[in-house]
């Protein structure tokens, strides 16, 4: 059965291998980041809910820091681009995008921060 819709032979382990390839970089810097902010060690055992507390401590910091700083540089890229549009106007609803992203990024960090220091306040006796 030959279909269009449907790679033939090694077509398909082809189209793998180019994808690989064109995002092999991006592959590795993700999982080095993921093994830099993600502690390895913790998610190893079932032991007390120290370790369980220690995890989701680190994966609480993890989001906030992304929260944080890709708001931040999604912010002011998206400025840059839409400043500099000129008449370009997809251009310009592109930087327009990505400081609303950005905008409502670094908003949220922040909500995030006071709900969970109220958190806190209402928990401590």
């Amino acid at each position: 059965m030959n279909s269009p819709l449907l790679p033939v032979g090694n077509m398909s382990t082809l189209r793998t291998k180019k994808l690989l390839r064109k995002h092999s970089t991006s592959l590795v810097l993700g999982i080095l980041v993921l093994v830099v902010f993600v502690d390895p060690v913790a998610a190893q055992g079932g032991g007390p809910p120290a370790d369980f507390e220690g995890i989701m401590s680190n994966l609480y910091d993890t989001v906030l820091l992304v929260l944080k700083y890709a708001g931040l540089v999604a912010l002011a890229f998206g400025a840059i681009v839409w400043f500099t549009a000129r008449k370009n106007s997809d251009r310009a609803e592109n930087g327009m995008w990505l400081m609303i992203g950005g905008i409502s990024m670094t908003i949220f960090y922040f909500g995030v921060t006071i709900f969970v220091a109220v958190l806190e306040w209402i928990a401590t006796p």
